[in-house]
């Protein structure tokens, strides 16, 4: 358990960004020294915050990451996380996330396209009565190199408004065959948001045709010759997808599997839950590397928060633990990456905990 961090809290819109301040503040990654394991400092900066002046809670915040890629590569970013509910209160249940620039000239800029990030659909009808006050569920898992997040609003509020959203930000983990020449470019930004992307760049942010918005793609640092903010997609190990999300052949016509709703899940053959890593990919570019600790798994026959253990091979490098606890998220907004996957049927999970 040397290089995470993991993190369940229950916070409120208005101190969102406060927890989140909290979470990231601290020494150094636990660690087992019985196992040889050594200690990993924290290397999670908090460059700036700006406060409410009502209420003195944060309302924007930049946070610098420092991700070690490969065995030679270093790379530095920052993101800057706003919460507009302060200033428009009907936006009680959303965050503003973008990757800056230039911030190690000293001259900071907002750089890729403004992302937003939603936990409850905020202009519900009837309108409810969640508001900045009112609960969120956080699950994060903190590493040097990336963070990973689930929001959730609270269904106590409301049944039907609430989302179960996911973040990641950081650096991806190349493929070894990479590891060392993808290091400038090795930032993702990704988030789940119920509000439809924008049909056109917003003034100030287009990177041409394929501008990522970061909702429904990936939205990368820069592709291997150097342009800004493009989509990059998601591709793991699935079955086909379910009837009327396939191919229609005109011969076979629709190639989707149908799944039996009880059955499918764990498999009858080995009793064990079908997971995937989720690699990035690029239309020109090809196959990048994958989301750190970070793996897909299909929906069916899984609740939200179930546990996934990964037994780990003796000598497998890096890890002396003998099994991996992977946290099930049956994340559900309207807008997230899964969307332009081969299967839109697939939650996500992320590593919990180790155990030796």
């Amino acid at each position: 358990m040397a290089n995470f961090k993991y993190v369940e809290h229950i916070t409120t819109s208005q101190d969102l960004l406060g927890t989140l301040k909290s979470a990231l503040t601290f020494n150094a990654f636990d660690f087992n020294a019985s196992a040889g394991e050594t200690e990993e400092k924290n290397a999670w900066k908090i460059v700036n915050e700006v406060p409410d002046q009502a209420t003195g809670k944060i309302k924007e915040l930049v946070i610098e990451g420092t991700a070690k890629i490969g065995t030679t590569g270093t790379k530095v970013f920052q993101v800057k996380l706003t919460n507009p509910g302060f200033a428009t209160p009907a936006s009680h249940s959303s965050l503003i996330v973008q990757q800056l620039k230039d911030f190690d000239k000293g001259t900071a800029t907002e750089a890729g396209h403004p992302v937003k990030y939603e936990w409850a659909k905020e202009n519900a009808t009837p309108k409810t009565d969640r508001d900045m006050t009112k609960p969120v569920y956080m699950y994060l898992n903190i590493m040097n190199n990336r963070l990973a997040m689930i929001l959730v609003g609270d269904p106590a509020i409301n049944f039907e408004d609430y989302r179960k959203s996911f973040l990641y930000v950081g650096a991806i983990k190349p493929f070894k065959y990479n590891e060392n020449d993808d290091v400038a470019g090795n930032v993702l930004l990704t988030a789940g948001s119920v509000t439809a992307e924008p049909t056109a760049p917003a003034a100030g942010y287009d990177f041409g045709q394929y501008t990522s918005y970061g909702n429904n793609t990936f939205q990368m640092f820069m592709t291997k010759s150097g342009i800004r903010f493009q989509k990059h997609y998601p591709s793991f190990i699935t079955q086909a997808p379910q009837p009327g999300k396939a191919f229609v052949d005109p011969v076979l016509k629709d190639t989707g599997l149908l799944l039996e709703p009880q059955g499918f899940n764990a498999s009858a053959w080995s009793r064990k839950y079908h997971m995937s890593p989720i690699y990035i990919v690029h239309p020109y570019d090809g196959y990048r590397g994958q989301l750190e600790y970070v793996i897909s798994v299909s929906k069916n026959n899984i609740l939200h928060l179930d546990e996934l253990i990964v037994d780990i091979p003796d000598g497998t490098a890096g890890k002396k633990w003998k099994q991996e606890v992977y946290r099930y998220f049956d994340h559900n907004t309207e807008q997230n990456f899964m969307n332009m996957s081969a299967n839109v049927k697939m939650g996500v999970a992320f590593l919990k905990e180790v155990r030796y």
